[in-house]
């Protein structure tokens, strides 16, 4: 019965009051089910958290093993940068190249003197139409804007401030030396260039060869097959090639990354075992907690890892048969390592045994961690998929937790309805008495009034 206002005026008792203490406790029930349904949301928020997780480890593990991580790649060391660069454009042969730069290959540059008037340009074959009114900026501009002329330009201004000494000067785009006629700018009376620098081919000598070898450009990828070298100063310098190999910071990256992850995802996993639930919870935050305390799936988990990664692999041809041997471990219990971390099981990555162990042993560590059999990475990988992939056991228990809350949703509707139907069946009884009793002292007070005017 919406709308009936409860006063307590015949009464004199607080009935809105008696009303809201009255349905307090007919909805213990239902808080109580909005409590566990809290609790079932964070343990699905925390599943999958947990999957997340667990799936960010298991790419980290496929890195390990992965064709890109194990390409063959050459070092490149140049003795001088700053007189030469190079790239590696395929397999080059390996070995040292010395290599003496005489000359820099440069640019031709014309000078002209501009004079306003209508006209067509051809420059290098692209048609540039000047107005009567343009200026030599704005011839400058008209050039630099056009897609297909093969030169820059600029409009120099005499430092003197003498306009007549102004100049437009066009420099070609390609370096080198090439044939005058092999760019043509004409078209007005003014396309006379008054001074013409001619371009400069590269010129050096590779490996001692006294033969001078030229370019028309400073990056030259003709020198030494596999390698593109780019000029940038005179004089010499070497270059070596390292023998292919996968290169060793690619792969101490993977490694690095892996035990990173490893140990991010055992902390957050151990965080939610060691959180403790709140008996008899009252408030939401309270209910929230300890959600996968001592979960035997996750504690079962966590205990196969640190097996995996501390025991030795078999099956192996090579030295290399377990993750110490690379310089990952699980700490010490005291010591230079925290006991709370060794006792936790995190792993410590050792750099310098890594690097001896990809310098000297570099196919028994290859063969450790991609062996599509044996090796950890595989292993690894086959413990983890059915418990972390996409439909996996930690997702099925997420998915199970989501029906339980859904099934809280509907049973708290109904009781939703019958609280409703109980609070207004309270209001109108209520409301009944209130007039009951209203109509009872209208009627003693008529009586009252009766008897006083015998």
């Amino acid at each position: 019965m919406a709308g009936i206002a409860l006063g307590g005026l015949a009464s004199g008792i607080d009935t809105d009051s008696v009303i809201s203490q009255l349905m307090a406790v007919e909805r213990a029930p239902e808080d109580r089910l909005k409590l566990k349904q809290s609790s079932l949301q964070a343990r699905q928020s925390a599943l999958n958290d947990v999957a997340t997780r667990l799936r960010s480890l298991q790419s980290s593990i496929k890195d390990l093993s992965s064709v890109t991580t194990w390409l063959n790649s050459q070092s490149l060391d140049v003795s001088d940068t700053t007189k030469l660069s190079a790239t590696r454009l395929s397999g080059a042969a390996p070995g040292g190249h010395t290599i003496n730069v005489t000359t820099l290959a440069r640019s031709e540059q014309r000078t002209y003197t501009f004079e306003p008037g209508a006209a067509t340009l051809n420059v290098g074959g692209t048609p540039i139409d000047v107005t009567a009114t343009d200026t030599g900026q704005d011839v400058a501009d008209k050039i630099n804007a056009s897609p297909g002329a093969p030169v820059y330009a600029v409009w120099v201004k005499d430092p003197a401030g003498d306009a007549d000494n102004d100049r437009l000067v066009l420099t070609r785009k390609d370096t080198g030396q090439f044939a005058p006629e092999s760019l043509v700018v004409d078209g007005a009376s003014w396309t006379t260039p008054t001074d013409t620098k001619d371009g400069v081919d590269a010129a050096f000598t590779l490996d001692g060869d006294p033969t001078v070898r030229h370019s028309h450009s400073n990056v030259v990828a003709s020198a030494i097959p596999g390698l593109e070298l780019t000029l940038k100063a005179t004089g010499t310098t070497s270059v070596t090639v390292g023998p292919p190999a996968p290169d060793p910071e690619a792969v101490k990256t993977k490694v690095k990354a892996f035990v990173d992850q490893y140990n991010s995802t055992i902390d957050f996993i151990r965080g939610k075992l060691n959180e403790k639930t709140v008996p008899n919870p009252t408030t939401d935050a309270d209910a929230r907690k300890g959600v996968l305390f001592g979960d035997t799936q996750l504690t079962g988990v966590l205990r196969q890892l640190r097996n995996m990664v501390s025991d030795k692999v078999t099956g192996l041809s090579g030295s290399i048969t377990s993750m110490g041997d690379i310089g990952i471990s699980t700490g010490a219990a005291s010591g230079g390592q925290s006991t709370a971390d060794a006792l936790a099981g995190k792993l410590v990555l050792d750099p310098t045994k890594l690097t001896d162990a990809l310098t000297n042993k570099r196919l028994d560590v290859r063969s450790f961690l991609t062996d599509q059999t044996n090796g950890i990475a595989a292993k690894l990988t086959a413990f983890l998929d059915p418990v972390a992939k996409t439909g996996g056991a930690v997702d099925q228990r997420a998915t199970q937790t989501a029906s339980e809350i859904k099934g809280i949703d509907g049973q708290i509707l109904v009781m939703e309805d019958r609280l409703t139907a109980k609070s207004d069946l309270l209001k109108a009884q209520f409301a009944k008495m209130e007039s009951a009793m209203a109509q009872s002292q209208t009627q003693s007070s008529w009586l009252s009034a009766q008897l006083s005017s015998l």
